[in-house]
């Protein structure tokens, strides 16, 4: 299964409409793509997760996309993290991506320690040199771990990989797209995983059981704040 589950349009950095993007997806053969356009102190975090949803909502209908409504929780102090995930769950977000602590974009310390903490957040993105004890975290949560593909936020993938391993928990390969040229092929999934130390069966399990798993931690905080 060709999943992403964390990508951007014009509504907040991306380069693409939101049908556009969906028709890029289409032409990448995805069967699941999650929109998780940003919110940070800046905007309204409500009124963004409300559009990103009525959008995905109207454009559903007419893809083999399976199509997800996010957003990427962005440069909140660690102390309001959970808060803005229950809001933003309550206004609709399917999926609920915490931006991490990514070598090359500056974000509070204390950013992913907060984020694995939070049963409302589903994917810790870009986590850069995240700790062991995070990583337990994450896994005691059900959060997942992400491997980037996007160039600038893939520096740490190997250390992500590997204290992800050690502490057994979940991983999730993504694009972050804010382009058409970002966006993930079978080919380049496994390039991450396998780049990052990962095995040919690691590629297997990350595709075949991180999007439904991924499902099942999203519909559970979704039922907690209903």
């Amino acid at each position: 299964m060709l999943a992403d589950l964390h990508s951007h349009t014009t509504l907040s950095d991306g380069s693409l409409s939101f049908e556009e993007l969906v028709s890029a997806a289409e032409r990448n053969d995805y069967d699941v793509l999650a929109i998780t356009d940003h919110v940070d102190p800046t905007t309204d975090h409500r009124e963004v997760a409300v559009t990103v949803r009525a959008e995905v909502d109207r454009l559903s209908p007419d893809t083999s996309v399976r199509l997800l409504a996010g957003v990427e929780i962005t440069d909140f102090e660690p102390a309001v993290m959970d808060r803005i995930a229950r809001e933003v769950r309550g206004a609709g977000a399917q999926m609920v991506v915490a931006h991490g602590e990514c070598l090359m974009l500056d974000v509070y310390s204390g950013t992913n320690a907060a984020a694995v903490r939070s049963r409302n957040i589903d994917i810790l993105a870009h986590p850069g040199l995240l700790t062991r004890a995070d990583a337990f975290m994450a896994a005691r949560n059900g959060v997942f771990l992400e491997l980037s593909a996007l160039v600038h936020a893939s520096y740490a993938n190997g250390h992500v990989f590997h204290v992800a391993q050690q502490a057994g928990a979940p991983i999730v390969v993504n694009s972050d797209a804010h382009a058409r040229d970002h966006l993930l092929t079978p080919r380049k999934v496994a390039a991450v995983i396998v780049g990052a130390g990962g095995t040919t069966a690691d590629v297997q399990r990350v595709v075949d059981q991180a999007p439904s798993a991924l499902a099942r931690h999203a519909l559970k905080a979704l039922a907690a704040v209903s």
